[in-house]
């Protein structure tokens, strides 16, 4: 019974994907994924790390870094509380 199941899950995904009906669902997920992992901190200005360039958290910001969000949360950087 699995083995049939299992075929017919395939073959309904695999058949979704190929007609294009699958692909809106996935897409986005990947976007996100890509957007989060850069993130804006201001070395000199707190511990906190913001998703936007033009977050308002960064406004008095003399000078901004891009760097990788775990890196940001290794070392005890918070999200900005303007981008909850």
């Amino acid at each position: 019974m699995h083995k049939i199941l299992r075929k017919a899950t395939l073959l309904v995904v695999s058949t979704l994907t190929l007609t294009g009906m699958l692909a809106p669902v996935a897409t986005p997920q990947l976007e996100a994924q890509a957007k989060a992992t850069k993130v804006i901190i201001a070395p000199k200005h707190g511990k906190k790390y913001h998703y936007a360039r033009g977050c308002r958290g960064l406004n008095h910001a003399s000078k901004t870094k891009k760097v990788t969000l775990k890196w940001a949360k290794q070392n005890h950087y918070k999200l900005c509380g303007w981008e909850k």
